[in-house]
């Protein structure tokens, strides 16, 4: 092959890795761009200005602003690495939502396993998912489930299920109660603590004379009575 030869061999594979990198910064910012434009159009169908929470409230008036009315939907990435959003997952059916973190030892580690036993009981009548908020990967959430362990089905969420309900991280565990009508009639907030709050409204002025374990069997007892009410 002569110099000619070569340099236009040289020069064509320049081109065609120009052309590929080209594509695959175009074909990444399209796949972003579609995950932007999921969450943006759940936002813009299923929040208004009757299911929008005002920020400017207390989170006890924030949180019963929600009671009554359908759910915010939001979008994350199952355990299979699958892209999907939490009405995928519900499915027309009773639910139980609860947005966790991994830095949460109170609420990941003392309470969450003890929502295993309701879920392996009630699993039939009521879909359960964890919705995780913390920034992790697909092994991380199985060492996770692991160690904790937490047998409900997680669900890694995007930043639209911390906006849509306004969560902040001394909130988690943070958990809906959804009837089968995609309606919100419960919520309770931190349930191992004695920072407890509730909506509708429920005194926990007693939490503070337990100790975490006698507080997290209260709020079981609770969450659980909750959870036969939407699976009727």
């Amino acid at each position: 092959m002569n110099n000619k030869a070569v340099l236009t061999s040289i020069f064509a594979t320049f081109i065609a890795l120009v052309v590929f990198s080209v594509l695959f910064v175009v074909g990444t910012k399209d796949i972003n761009q579609s995950v932007d434009n999921k969450q943006a159009t759940v936002k813009s169908s299923d929040t208004d200005t009757n299911t929008g929470i005002n920020s400017d409230l207390p989170k006890e008036n924030k949180i019963n602003q929600l009671i009554g009315k359908k759910y915010l939907d939001f979008y994350g990435i199952d355990e299979d690495g699958k892209e999907t959003s939490i009405s995928e997952i519900i499915d027309g059916k009773p639910a139980v939502i609860i947005f966790f973190a991994i830095g949460d030892k109170p609420g990941t580690f003392d309470f969450m396993p003890h929502m295993n036993e309701l879920y392996d009981r009630y699993k039939s009548k009521v879909n359960f998912v964890a919705v995780l908020l913390s920034r992790s990967d697909r092994e991380e959430v199985q060492e996770l489930k692991r160690i904790a362990p937490i047998n409900i089905p997680v669900l890694r969420g995007y930043s639209d299920a911390i906006e849509n309900y306004q969560i902040s991280k001394v909130d988690v565990p943070y958990i809906l109660f959804i009837d089968k009508n995609g309606v919100i009639k419960h919520i309770i907030l931190r349930p191992e603590s004695e920072m407890i709050t509730e909506a509708p409204y429920v005194g926990h002025e007693d939490y503070k004379d337990k100790t975490q374990e006698e507080r997290i069997g209260s709020s079981i007892k609770e969450i659980e009575k909750y959870i036969i009410e939407i699976g009727e």
